[in-house]
């Protein structure tokens, strides 16, 4: 329940603090208003993706299903009603990108894998539009592996590997001497993975004043009292039996330590301790300790300093499941010291499987019974997902995976990279609690900070939610001024031409939404824009241009002839090399032709080259690098070798921005030309140093004047997923020669449990014989998030 400020002063009276005390209400009545001010203003949506496998091969296909939630009940959102969804590198070079509609927060899609996509580690990324005004920490993002079926050879360690990046946490944010202070080391190596480290601390007489070894993933935790003129380095040992030194952060002479325990099932305690020096010139002052979850205050009490120490213990039925946040406040609002902790009630949806039976023969019918129960036992309707796949021949990693559970309830809400994050809420018990504890002590809270809330400072709001799929993006001078009230034009070709015109806002930006409302409707926009007084020579950049870190190229992918080891795989590695060969058949010889009539028809190019449709895994630029004479490509754009700039590039006819060319896919593009020698100009813009693209679809005919501050924009509207293929083998219809061997047996998205909380399951097993997993992840009407994991036998 929300904590109002009249709910806080009930608080002050009645809870039993030992030290803590009614004080003066007026500044938790003003922190609780700016909160819930800040949370209407800046609602939070996040996005989980229930994805049917993390381990996929060249050919296969990414299923999908998104729930996106608002608020800290993670009921489904009504915000946004349009979902992007990426597949990149592990590189962030993009391979794919498709937006699906959302309805109440649900939506799902897939992605083709292409059989000659380079073998590596990918990972997927999902986010609305809304959800870029804030920190992308909210965005969905999963690693997977894309390989063989077995899996990918690992590079061999170096000799002499670099030593781990080795950080110290004091908790409550600061080493405070004279003061008993629990401190968390995390070791990180080369490949950003925890590596276990143990050693000794040791003052500047060296000293021996704490041991410690990490426990879990390269965390682990010591208490040290620190002494003033005292300083402190760790001497760690490497598992291999190097050592090296890392100097531990200089303690402070005043201030305060708070410690919060959390291991105790029904209460969280915590303990506020101030310097001796700060205990005698501060006794008698104010202080406010504020405990918040998504933005939502549900413990607050006032303090007056009378003691050097004091500890008061919380129900943790106050707060709901999920990261809590507890804050040491000065009298004048300042915040002092911050510690995060996650309460565990274990109070998720109850999902369960009923079947007749433990083990079923190769392509025999499954039929299941789904029942979706609340944390009391009483039926729910709600939304879920299922995937079953063959996890013998899917190197399954249950800890790896991002389940709904720990991605809404954990991940999204703190920072940087969590290793095997699902281990928190698989099989929980004391030893993963006090792990889970060890990653509140060193990974950051980062919804928002108190200082901005409590001065009504919000973030700025430059994306808009999307009903409708929406072209958006921000006008420029080109030495990076805003240009506001500028006059932004939109031209598109599709039955017939239309114009659409808006101003720019106060900082340049600009926005047109519903362009496209048809699924898979590929549309292509000429953007243009003046300023108010009709100049033109400006920068128009588009949000789609900058959505991603970098774009590298994606490898040609040559599958291996290594032999495989058991039967099953050794077929699954003929059917690969199937597809490939059938694949490589249809691609045709690049010709190089000279002389011959140009593709745009206005003079003879120095040089032609034709595309082929069929896919071959490398991005344009990669293609061409190694085909046009006199044109390099440096981060992915072409620079003449003769000039030693950027060439000109005009895509049908009209000059379009690097960043689009980046965004091109190899097969959409027919042909390419380049216009380079003294006195080959492209007639239509007056171009030289030029490269001249033809889409295969293009007519030719270039329906306006072009100047440098026009730009094209692509757009394949919203997608439409495909239908999961499922074989029925029905008596007398089974196909006893081809072998059914699919990793992937089942996989649908759109199960809802009707009033008494039921569904069923019916699909039918593979050829492949081990052991079957059934993943299922949901939402309630509620928001009550639900996980279940099932398996049986096909023998």
């Amino acid at each position: 329940m929300k904590l109002t400020w009249t709910f806080v002063f009930i608080v002050l009276l009645l809870a039993p603090l030992n030290s803590f005390a009614q004080t003066d209400t007026s500044f938790l009545k003003r922190t609780v208003t700016a909160l819930d001010r800040y949370t209407d203003v800046n609602p939070v949506e996040k996005v989980h993706l229930h994805l049917n496998k993390i381990n996929y091969t060249p050919g296969d296909t990414i299923w999908f299903k998104a729930y996106t939630v608002a608020g800290q009940s993670h009921g489904l959102s009504a915000i946004s009603n349009i979902l992007h969804v990426e597949l990149l590198t592990d590189k962030d070079s993009m391979v794919s990108k498709i937006a699906i509609p959302l309805s109440s927060g649900i939506g799902w899609g897939d992605f083709a894998i292409p059989v000659l996509l380079k073998t590596s580690n990918y990972h997927v990324r999902a986010y609305t539009s809304w959800m870029r005004n804030f920190a992308p920490d909210y965005f969905f993002d999963q690693s997977i592996l894309i390989s063989d079926i077995q899996p990918l050879v690992q590079v061999k360690k170096e000799k002499a590997a670099a030593d781990p990046d080795v950080q110290f946490f004091p908790e409550g944010g600061s080493l405070i001497n004279g003061l008993r202070t629990k401190v968390a080391i995390k070791a990180i190596n080369s490949h950003g993975m925890g590596e276990d480290v143990n050693g000794t601390i040791v003052d500047n007489d060296g000293t021996e004043v704490a041991v410690f070894s990490t426990q879990h993933l390269g965390m682990g935790v010591f208490a040290l009292i620190p002494q003033p003129g005292k300083t402190y380095k760790a001497k760690i040992n490497r598992k291999d039996g190097r050592q090296f030194t890392v100097n531990l952060p200089k303690a402070q002479d005043d201030g305060f330590a708070i410690a919060v325990n959390n291991s105790a099932a029904d209460t969280i305690s915590v303990r506020v301790a101030s310097s001796p020096k700060l205990f005698e010139v501060k006794k008698g002052a104010k202080y406010y300790m504020v405990a918040q979850t998504g933005g939502e205050v549900y413990f607050a009490a006032g303090f007056t300093l009378s003691a050097q120490s004091f500890i008061t213990k919380i129900d943790k039925k106050r707060f709901p499941t999920g990261i809590v946040q507890f804050t040491l406040f000065a009298e004048n609002g300042e915040p002092l010291n911050q510690r995060i902790a996650f309460i565990q009630h274990n109070d998720e949806l109850k999902l369960s499987i009923e079947s007749s039976k433990a083990t079923y023969a190769s392509r025999e019918m499954v039929n299941m019974n789904l029942k979706a129960t609340s944390a009391d036992s009483k039926p729910v309707a709600g939304s879920f997902s299922v995937s079953v796949i063959n996890q013998d021949f899917v190197d399954a990693n249950p800890t790896a995976e991002n389940g709904i559970l720990c991605n809404l309830l954990l991940t999204s809400d703190i920072k940087g990279y969590i290793e095997q994050p699902n281990y928190y809420f698989t099989n929980t018990n004391d030893k993963t609690s006090a792990d889970l504890d060890l990653l509140m002590l060193t990974q950051g809270y980062h919804r928002f900070e108190w200082k901005q809330v409590l001065n009504n400072i919000y973030p700025e709001l430059n994306y808009d939610p999307e009903a409708v799929l929406s072209v958006s993006g921000f006008v420029k001078t080109f030495g990076g001024k805003p240009v506001p009230n500028g006059k932004i034009m939109i031209y598109n070709t599709k039955g017939g031409w239309f114009k659409l015109d808006t101003t720019s806002s106060e900082n340049g930006r600009f926005t047109f939404k519903g362009l496209i409302t048809d699924p898979d409707t590929t549309l292509k926009y000429v953007i243009q824009a003046r300023t108010a007084a009709d100049k033109k020579k400006l920068d128009i950049s588009l949000d789609t241009a900058v959505a991603f870190k970098s774009w590298k190229n994606i490898s040609f992918n040559q599958l291996e002839n290594d032999t495989m080891g058991t039967p099953y795989q050794k077929q699954i590695k003929q059917q690969m090399k199937l597809k490939l060969d059938r694949r490589l058949i249809s691609l045709k010889e690049v010709v190089i032709k000279e002389s011959k009539a140009p593709l745009s028809g206005n003079v003879f190019p120095d040089q032609t080259v034709m595309i082929p449709k069929e896919p071959n895994g490398q991005t344009l630029s990669q293609y061409l690098s190694t085909r046009l004479r006199g044109v390099i490509f440096k981060n992915g754009l072409p620079y003449s070798t003769r000039a030693n700039r950027v060439m000109n590039i005009i895509l049908d006819g009209m000059v379009i921005d690097p960043l689009y060319f980046q965004s091109l896919n190899l097969t959409e593009i027919e042909g390419v030309e380049i216009l380079r020698t003294t006195g080959q100009r492209d007639f239509a813009t007056g171009l030289g140093n030029v490269l001249v693209l033809t889409h295969r679809k293009y007519n030719g005919k270039a329906p306006l004047q072009f100047t440098p501050d026009v730009i094209t924009y692509r757009s394949n509207g919203l997608y439409k997923s495909r239908v999961f293929y499922a074989p029925k083998y029905d008596a007398g219809k089974e196909n006893v020669q081809t072998l059914d061997l699919r990793t992937a047996i089942y996989w649908k998205p759109d199960i809802v449990t009707d009033k008494d909380g039921n569904a069923t399951l019916s699909f039918y097993n593979a050829d492949t014989k081990g052991t079957y997993r059934i993943v299922i992840e949901g939402v309630d009407v509620s928001g009550n998030l639900g996980r279940q994991v099932y398996t049986y036998m096909v023998q």
